[in-house]
């Protein structure tokens, strides 16, 4: 079966579930066996948590899989957070590992540092952080993505959503061979609206003005939070923030991981291998 098959196959056997909390709704998904419960939240640029199936697929063979899919509230990382703090409760969970890239490794931190109790580890990779404690690079990477989301309404009358779907899928097919692949990412890129890059616009700008961290929010975390670095260029200059994103953790363990956003999606095998290795480890260390 072809990965554009897979993807059908994939949505067909696990339909979102929707959780009501407080008037908000977040749809979300739910697989695998185990005791451990690993959180993703996921999504990078035009795609969604479920563009990543294959990563959920390979995870949920060794634990349960959460995917935050779909969220229907005022957007603000606190909400959110709580919301599905929540939402582990509800399903009979004490503790998560929480997966986080792009915006989603955000929701992560802001998780972990609010919700301890039912943090069982961090991974994160590709994503954005804002310490309390700035230098040269994190000032100009924020003020820089800040001054983006500003501008993006008049930037969109220059360059319609439309445009950069189609640069980005031209991108796509210089560096992917498989067709169906290529069938794939189209599809999810068509998913793409202008409501989606709104509400992730706001989620960023809500993170980079309102959450600054500092090494003793993730304390807590010694030995139990695990970094991805590589060469992949992240529109939203997460790459540029790793060494500050390390800096706050305590005790991390980094992985270089050769692979790119597009890759990811349909080889995740590279970072599933990773983790797993990770959560062995730590389960000497520090009974993860």
């Amino acid at each position: 079966m072809n990965i554009f098959d897979q993807y059908q196959s994939f949505i067909k056997k696990n339909p979102k579930k929707a959780f009501h909390y407080r008037g908000d709704v977040i749809n979300y998904r739910l697989l695998g066996t185990g005791k451990k419960l690993i959180i993703m939240f996921v999504g990078s640029s035009m795609f969604s948590a479920e563009a990543y199936f294959r990563l959920q697929e390979e995870l949920a063979k060794h634990m349960q899989v959460l995917t935050i899919e779909d969220i229907s509230m005022k957007v603000s990382m606190e909400r959110i957070s709580d919301s599905i703090a929540y939402l582990i409760k509800l399903l009979e969970f004490k503790k998560a590992i929480l997966l986080g890239m792009s915006h989603g490794g955000g929701l992560a931190q802001v998780f972990a540092r609010d919700h301890a109790s039912q943090t069982e580890g961090l991974i994160l990779y590709n994503t954005l952080t804002k310490p309390k404690v700035h230098n040269d690079i994190s000032e100009e990477v924020i003020s820089g993505v800040l001054h983006t989301i500003g501008e993006l309404k008049e930037l969109r009358k220059i360059m319609p959503l439309s445009t950069i779907k189609k640069a980005l899928l031209d991108q796509i097919k210089q560096v992917i061979d498989d067709e169906n692949a290529v069938d794939l990412f189209e599809l999810l890129v068509s998913k793409y609206s202008e409501n989606d890059e709104r509400q992730q616009m706001e989620i960023i700008k809500d993170l980079l003005t309102n959450y600054a961290f500092e090494k003793s929010d993730f304390k807590y975390l010694n030995y139990r939070s695990l970094v991805f670095y590589g060469y992949d260029e992240d529109p939203l200059g997460g790459t540029n923030l790793i060494e500050i994103l390390v800096d706050l953790m305590t005790n991390p363990t980094l992985r270089f991981i050769e692979t790119d956003r597009f890759e990811l999606i349909i080889n995740p095998q590279p970072m599933v291998s990773s983790i797993l290795e990770f959560l062995k480890i730590n389960e000497q260390k520090s009974a993860l």
